[in-house]
């Protein structure tokens, strides 16, 4: 069966904007890793992308801000900057707040091209939306949620695991809450503390303890198997591999997390298939993965399968290019 061509994303960033409260975790100007650019060159360049692309599919995503907490002005001006060059396969994707979400703003999403919203939900449970100073009710979020697929638009749900008040409860509590809301793609963000942030005064005071990144990376892989029963794509787990990491203070950050997560995947796999003192033996996308990070996981797989041994699968052709 032929896949489906990937969808082309050009992304705008526009950080803070639109937002009402500043979340105690969040300083998006250090997420896009760098000041943002003026608006007008974005605009410029996303005209420039929708053009050079013609014919397949793409999105041009509003990112970083509350897009329809903007004043109704400020959204149709960025809206209008750009219909004009969308055709059949192209189209926009924004992210937004639940409280931000309502019949009348889905339909002017509807009208204004806007075929994608990505909901920062964070979390699910109340006493974790609580504790995190997010200001909206489990049912408030899941209405949101409800509302986008009833439209025919395409949910995006961000989570972000380790919150404060966070448990095993709790993430049992949002994987239901995932299986039942069925969003077509889902985003996964451990926390991290960034310097300057509500989130690090309260880790200051020892009011806060993020994950570890064994935690964080076990969670996300609990993640995957939950989410690949429910039909739920992943699309991304921990912030970009680009953040300047001097703004880092503490937390699970990784630039290779989904990798490690994957990994971690794979160990589960091995540990349900061999027993102890096993020969394991590997293909080379495994093997990769087990050897990578200065073998870090070898080390792990080692320890849950005590006595095994791992041996690389060559292929025959692989056999016969060496035997030449």
């Amino acid at each position: 069966m032929r896949k489906k061509p990937k969808t082309l994303i050009f992304p705008i960033f526009l950080p803070m904007q639109g937002c009402k409260e500043r979340c105690i975790y969040c300083d998006q100007n250090l997420i896009a890793s760098e000041e943002p650019i003026h608006a007008a060159q974005q605009l410029e360049q996303a005209r420039s992308f929708l053009q050079a692309h013609s014919g397949k599919e793409r999105q041009v995503a509003f990112y970083g801000g509350t897009f329809t907490g903007l004043e109704q002005g400020k959204r149709d001006a960025l809206i209008s900057a750009l219909k004009g060059y969308l055709d059949e396969e192209a189209s926009f994707r924004i992210s937004t707040h639940p409280l931000f979400i309502d019949e009348d703003i889905i339909r002017w999403c509807k009208e204004s091209g806007i075929k994608t919203i990505e909901l920062g939900i964070q979390d699910f449970d109340e006493a974790v939306l609580r504790a995190s100073g997010r200001n909206y009710t489990t049912e408030e979020a899941v209405r949101a949620c409800e509302q986008i697929k009833a439209a025919g638009l395409q949910l995006g749900v961000q989570l972000m695991p380790g919150l404060p008040g966070a448990s095993f409860q709790s993430m049992a509590f949002n994987q239901t809450q995932v299986e039942k809301l069925k969003p077509n793609f889902l985003r996964l963000y451990p926390v991290i503390v960034i310097r300057g942030t509500v989130l690090h005064q309260m880790w200051l005071r020892g009011e806060y303890q993020p994950l570890s990144l064994e935690e964080a990376v076990d969670q996300c892989a609990s993640w995957q198997q939950v989410c690949e029963r429910a039909g739920v794509k992943i699309i991304k787990m921990g912030l970009p591999s680009q953040m300047d990491q001097s703004s880092i203070v503490a937390g699970p950050w990784h630039p290779a997390f989904g990798q490690l997560v994957q990994t971690e995947l794979l160990l589960r796999t091995l540990e349900q298939k061999y027993e102890p003192d096993s020969i394991i033996k590997l293909d080379k996308n495994q093997w990769a993965l087990i050897m990578a990070n200065n073998k870090m996981y070898l080390e792990v797989l080692q320890r849950r399968l005590p006595g095994c041994q791992v041996e690389l699968i060559v292929s025959d052709s692989a056999k016969a290019k060496q035997s030449k």
